[in-house]
């Protein structure tokens, strides 16, 4: 029994780094890792359904949000970050629960939409924080786009590295490369995740109701 368990994880193992070079990996990608293998594929598909509400409820806390400190002229900017996002949450809904293995033309162009909407939000929202503001932020917010910034400069160097990796990979066939746009893969989401927590700082004070009568912010 032992044995079978071993040599049971080892090919479990090969099988979640393998690529079509097939050279020597130590890291899965992250779609290798979620999705084909359970119980993992079922545990983040369950944790991505159960904060789907919040995170689209989120979106338009920040509406109410940014008409409060933004310039109204601008406004209309605030509303494409929000509808960004919102689209960045649904494109992560459609690549979760739709695998690679299962529709890879699918799942690629969530994974695509989730990546370049993502990105411009991040971008879109620094940018309103910092130079639309019609009124000066206090020092919890500044300490919130202070760190907004730091994420964005991590989330989009990681995002380059992990094209060229990825572009090198597939060229060259080297060992372990492909390990390296995985680590810069998984980077690239931890400081994504990072970056919408902030909104725990943007979001002090202030209370979101849900009733009967619909969402109220305050």
């Amino acid at each position: 029994m032992e044995l079978k368990y071993d040599t049971m994880s080892v090919s479990l193992g090969k099988s979640a780094t393998y690529t079509h070079c097939e050279v020597p990996n130590f890291l899965p990608s992250i779609s290798a890792a979620i999705g084909g293998f359970s119980p993992q594929r079922h545990v983040w598909r369950i944790a991505i359904a159960i904060h789907a509400v919040p995170r689209l409820l989120v979106a338009r806390m920040y509406y109410r949000y940014y008409q409060g400190v933004l310039y109204q002229w601008i406004h209309f900017m605030a509303a494409i970050a929000c509808w960004l996002n919102v689209v960045e949450n649904v494109a992560l809904i459609g690549l979760t629960f739709i695998s690679s293995a299962e529709n890879h033309v699918v799942h690629e162009r969530c994974f695509v939409t989730f990546m370049v909407t993502s990105e411009l939000y991040m971008m879109l929202t620094c940018y309103l924080l910092r130079s639309m503001r019609r009124s000066p932020p206090d020092n919890i917010e500044a300490r919130s786009l202070r760190i907004k910034y730091q994420l964005l400069a991590v989330n989009l160097t990681s995002f380059a590295m992990a094209i060229y990796f990825f572009i090198r990979h597939n060229s060259y066939c080297e060992p372990g490369v492909y390990s390296i746009f995985a680590l810069c893969e998984y980077v690239v989401v931890l400081t994504n995740m990072a970056f919408h927590m902030t909104a725990f700082w943007d979001f002090h004070g202030r209370e979101l109701l849900v009733g009967p009568t619909g969402v109220q912010f305050s």
